[in-house]
């Protein structure tokens, strides 16, 4: 793990609400993604650039470039150092120029040939990015997430996948910690709905930090297809699904059936006005040990993650207004939708 150091000046974003959130962590890459060869990450406020170097140290930099304003991310690393791919220039880990081929033995690389440089971090399979707007150093550790350190809890990295969709990262964020579309919007994928089944909600308790939510509630899905008939055979007391947010784009799922437990993390970044990138990284406590057959769940996995992330992508591209109004909104919130309200109430005490 590395964070690079460098003062960074005040991001430019819309001041229209909701606005994207700054002074925070996001997680925007998944570690699996990494290596010496640059990483593109699209984000919102301009596209970043990210690479590991052979000491293993990661760096994440404005992948524009001081020069000619090419994307870094077309480039290589050298001697720990970032190189541009168009004429050469290399930027140490704060972003600073400390070479340009093209200059004469008695030329000076100018003060101004650096790029701007972010704190960065990786855990949970993740690759986490300071973005400032008032506050160029951090000031807080990013949140623990306890569900993906239960024991006997594993990141599996071949279970990794991402997906595009054409929203709102607030709406996508949401659909992720709706607990009630599952038994509607996902029947193809997790199962069908028995038509006896008492869908009501419990109220269910919800624990609220000042960038933390969780709520723990019963498992809904009755009649489940595939591989999930398996594991459903414990007592309905064992089979439960927790929902945590993470400020400002992390949520996870964690579905319960008795000793076996499935956690899916999810890390929504918002690419422009209305696209995001899902990136998802799958944790299990189970088939560890057995490569062959953890081969065979982590594709079945991904096949099934990319089936709901299309069925909920047919959704949240047709609401509106395409972005959550966190405040004097028209939608009908109920009791069940309480987590919901929670993430409005906590994105409204960042942004405003």
């Amino acid at each position: 793990m590395n964070s690079s150091t460098m003062k960074t000046k005040k991001s430019l974003v819309s001041t229209q609400a909701p606005s994207v959130p700054l002074d925070c962590w996001y997680a925007l890459a998944l570690i699996s993604q990494l290596s010496t060869k640059p990483l593109s990450i699209p984000f919102v406020l301009g596209e970043l650039v990210a690479v590991r170097h052979p000491d293993g140290s990661v760096n994440v930099y404005n992948a524009k470039c001081a020069h000619r304003g090419c994307s870094l991310s077309g480039g290589w690393t050298q001697n720990n150092h970032l190189v541009c791919p168009y004429h050469g220039w290399q930027y140490d880990s704060d972003g600073v120029c400390t070479h340009i081929p093209a200059l004469r033995e008695d030329e000076s690389i100018p003060t101004r040939a650096r790029v701007k440089s972010y704190h960065c971090e990786e855990r949970y399979g993740y690759l986490w990015v300071w973005i400032p707007g008032e506050i160029n150093e951090p000031n807080y550790e990013i949140d623990d997430i306890p569900e993906c350190e239960f024991d006997r809890m594993k990141h599996h990295p071949s279970a990794d996948n991402t997906y595009e969709f054409e929203a709102h990262f607030s709406r996508c964020i949401e659909n992720g910690i709706d607990p009630t579309h599952a038994p509607f919007t996902h029947g193809g994928s997790m199962g069908k709905v028995d038509s006896k089944a008492d869908l009501s909600y419990p109220r269910y308790d919800i624990d609220v930090t000042s960038r933390t939510i969780f709520a723990q509630m019963p498992v809904k899905v009755k009649k489940v297809n595939g591989l999930a008939r398996w594991f459903l055979k414990g007592d309905s007391e064992d089979i439960y699904k927790g929902y945590r947010f993470v400020y400002p784009n992390l949520l996870l799922s964690l579905v319960n059936f008795g000793r076996f437990a499935i956690v899916s993390v999810q890390v929504l970044v918002p690419t422009g006005e209305n696209t995001t990138t899902m990136l998802n990284a799958n944790y299990r406590n189970f088939l560890s040990n057995m490569p062959g057959v953890g081969k065979w769940f982590d594709d079945y996995t991904i096949k099934t993650g990319t089936k709901i992330a299309f069925e909920d992508d047919n959704i949240v591209v047709s609401q509106t207004p395409e972005q959550v109004k966190y405040k004097g909104s028209n939608e009908i919130l109920v009791e069940s939708d309480r987590i919901l309200i929670e993430f409005r109430k906590m994105m409204k005490s960042h942004l405003h």
